[in-house]
């Protein structure tokens, strides 16, 4: 296991659209390093088709430089890992291309592995030029409660700076009651909205904490759901659809 010397990977051709819409629809999903398996792009692609997808967040996710694109989606994408010629971490793909993009590795490495975690944020116009804010995160897993809050709490401040629309989403490895509430209170002091899932119990427990999740800021949001699909991962993805709030 070795820290990649470059954590950032972007898609070498900008597809589709340059904007995102003013209704978009999100999908977020822990992989679970399953993504290079031969039956996950015609999934990803019917996925993207059924549900009108805008953006798809990927959390441990494997890559290389070879990737050309996610289901015909330009993205971006922040390694933690690199391991057998392959790069693992999150991507953040869309069908529009990013104004800006930024990771931010953890400082804290998991116990045992001793491996960082990656977050990944990606900045997006809409066509009047308001500015998208799309966090993708994996959290810091096997490290004590003081190294969770220090972490989110780096997220925090580059999160308050934005102003426009907001969308945090990824695997919070919020598995304990302490880690919990203070997600909790650090969603609420940002004025981030929890979107609760139709079909919740498909959501990734553990000791009766679900581990994946949206959260999204100035969009109102039309639909959210978690479905069944456990070709891949032992996580599921979460589709969520939004609209912009009348400013």
């Amino acid at each position: 296991m070795l820290s990649p010397n470059h954590p950032i990977l972007e898609s070498p051709v900008i597809f589709e659209k340059t904007v995102i819409p003013d209704e978009f629809t999100l999908l977020c999903w822990n992989i679970h390093k399953e993504n290079l398996k031969k039956n996950f792009l015609p999934m990803i692609f019917s996925l993207k088709k059924e549900h009108s997808l805008d953006l798809i967040l990927l959390q441990e996710a494997r890559f290389s430089k070879a990737l050309f694109s996610v289901a015909g989606f330009s993205f971006i994408a922040a390694a933690n890992l690199y391991i057998s010629r392959y790069l693992s971490g999150v991507i953040t793909a869309a069908n529009a291309h990013p104004l800006s993009s930024q990771y931010k590795m953890s400082l804290a490495r998991e116990a045992f592995i001793t491996t960082r975690k990656n977050t990944l944020v990606t900045i997006y116009p809409f066509k009047d030029q308001t500015l998208l804010m799309v966090v993708n995160i994996h959290a810091i897993n096997f490290r004590s409660f003081a190294w969770y809050q220090w972490e989110l709490s780096r997220l925090g401040s580059l999160i308050k700076l934005h102003r426009g629309p907001v969308v945090l989403a990824g695997d919070f490895n919020c598995w304990k009651k302490t880690r919990k509430n203070f997600l909790d209170s650090f969603t609420r002091s940002l004025n981030l909205e929890h979107a609760r899932p139709r079909f919740s119990k498909y959501i990734k427990n553990w000791f009766g904490f679900r581990l994946d999740r949206v959260y999204s800021r100035d969009l109102v949001l039309v639909d959210v759901q978690a479905l069944d699909c456990k070709l891949f991962s032992d996580h599921n993805p979460i589709i969520a659809r939004f609209v912009r709030q009348e400013m």
